[in-house]
């Protein structure tokens, strides 16, 4: 019988009482040290929902009506002494109707997951299977719900930029046939640069911009008092020296030059640039993003060019009902909250999963409330 060299030579530099990994061998007959596993969770930054949306009520029911009153700044019509008065036309409300996302996302497991070893685990006596599997649960419970509170922000965002919510939602399992609807609120503050208007050229005159947007959202009955710009907005605006010098009141200047007070875990938070003491509005950049799964790639909150100027607390979050059957129960239930969350159980397969579902939607008091400067449009 033939042997070949590779296996001899396999048998010479590899012992049996050696384990390849990752940078090298591990002789299992010798003393190793196990040190902590390096785990990296990206920050969950919620900026625009403590800025904007801070409060959620929930509802028992899939849907939900909205009315809307408006009046308007009427003032009193004189009449000629001795004659009848006038008679005030009421104002109508609008009601509409708005249908929560469906959002449900599931950790499965197996035997075969929980007999592989946890990062940071030793690799001698370490945790039970049943240990890793409460473990393993934990965690997965903080992702999901991280990755729900991301959702809602990029509800947020968009609602704020756009006045829509896009629904991109799957179909199927597998995660791969989308379906898009889009919730529109009837937003129209916006204002839209052309030309030499455009943050982009030298020449343009920003704090009129600015100014316009605040009146807009004044002659609406609020006080703005915030602004967020985008990254192109913001390097563009401190580019202009002449608004620099003339308009801003830097709090924390030094020496004369720009320090914005940073507000950063892990690279994602947002900047104190400045403050407008007489259009009474401070100065934002919001530095985060979110996974696109569409172009699989990060992605800003604030789109480049855009600017927000509104006031703050100028809306909620609702929370739609989830119906389910829980664990240990074969009726159904419906949960009325932010989440919904269960396990469920498949004793054929030995398999679990936990499932953590909702149903969000932002609900601003009034779209009049809040304008966008789409600063860039070429």
């Amino acid at each position: 019988m033939k042997i070949r060299q590779s296996a001899i030579q396999n048998r010479i530099f590899r012992p049996q009482n050696v384990v390849a990994v990752t940078g090298g061998n591990v002789n299992i007959y010798e003393p190793q040290t196990m040190q902590p596993a390096f785990e990296k969770r990206m920050p969950v930054t919620t900026f625009l929902r403590t800025t904007f949306f801070p409060g959620f009520s929930t509802f028992p029911t899939e849907t939900v009506l909205m009315d809307f009153y408006k009046n308007r700044q009427k003032i009193a019509p004189f009449v000629a002494e001795g004659s009848k008065p006038v008679n005030i036309r009421r104002e109508g409300y609008e009601t509409k109707v708005y249908k929560p996302p469906y959002i449900a996302l599931s950790a499965p497991y197996d035997t075969k997951l929980l007999q592989g070893r946890l990062p940071g685990e030793q690799v001698f006596g370490g945790m039970t299977p049943e240990e890793r599997a409460l473990a393993l649960m934990q965690r997965d419970y903080q992702e999901l719900d991280d990755m729900i509170v991301r959702r809602e922000e990029a509800m947020f965002a968009d609602l704020l930029q756009n006045g829509t919510v896009t629904i991109t939602g799957y179909v199927d399992d597998s995660a791969t046939q989308v379906r898009t609807e889009t919730i529109d609120y009837g937003f129209d503050n916006v204002l839209n640069l052309t030309g030499a208007d455009q943050w982009s050229d030298a020449t343009s005159d920003k704090y009129e911009d600015l100014y316009n947007a605040v009146s807009k959202v004044r002659q609406a009955g609020y006080n703005p008092t915030i602004v967020i710009l985008g990254e192109g907005a913001w390097n563009n605006l401190r580019k202009d020296s002449n608004f620099m010098d003339k308009y801003m009141d830097l709090r924390y200047a030094q020496f004369g030059m720009i320090n914005p007070q940073l507000s950063l875990r892990n690279g994602n938070g947002f900047a104190y640039i400045g403050r407008l003491s007489e259009l009474g509005v401070d100065l934002y950049q919001y530095i985060a993003w979110y996974y696109d799964e569409t172009t699989q790639s990060l992605k800003p909150y604030i789109e480049a060019n855009k600017v927000i100027v509104g006031a703050t607390n100028l809306g909620e979050v609702l929370y739609g009902a989830t119906t389910m059957i829980p664990e240990d129960s074969i009726d159904y239930v419906t949960v009325e909250g932010p989440r919904a969350t269960k396990v469920t159980v498949d004793r054929n397969t030995d398999t679990k999963s936990l499932i953590v579902k909702s149903r969000p939607i932002p609900k601003p008091f009034d779209v009049s409330a809040w304008a966008v400067i789409n600063t860039v449009t070429g």
